[in-house]
């Protein structure tokens, strides 16, 4: 494993704690925001692993569609999950008003926590 690999996949474990803390907080929106944070660092150590770079977020999520799911290496449902946690990200993030709950911070949380184990998997 790469250097550069294992930085990101320690990023992905912190990003998790990180959402773990501010789910137990009066903001669980910023738990999605770190989750989608921790599948972003697993979906690019399982991408540099394979030789891929990506420098956009969009990038990253279509590479590993490609790379991943459409030769089946996983199941497809990793990139629905990889892109819809993007999306909940964005809304969160940029959208006054956006409110979310704590059980779908949860939900989210628990998607990015299969989703990052699965890309450790790909990177050994």
């Amino acid at each position: 494993m790469t250097e550069e690999v294992r930085l990101h996949l320690e990023e992905a474990d912190a990003c998790l704690a990180q959402a773990e803390v501010l789910l137990a907080s009066p903001y669980p929106s910023g738990a999605v925001s770190r989750s989608y944070y921790a599948m972003f660092h697993a979906a690019t150590a399982a991408l540099v692993h394979r030789g891929i770079k990506r420098r956009s977020h969009q990038g990253i999520i279509a590479a590993f569609g490609q790379t991943f799911t459409k030769p089946r290496i996983i199941d497809v449902k990793f990139h629905k999950y990889f892109a819809k946690v993007f999306d909940l990200r964005q809304e969160s993030d940029y959208r006054p008003g956006s409110r979310v709950t704590e059980g779908k911070a949860r939900e989210v949380l628990d998607l990015a926590k299969e989703f990052v184990a699965v890309c450790r998997s790909l990177c050994e």
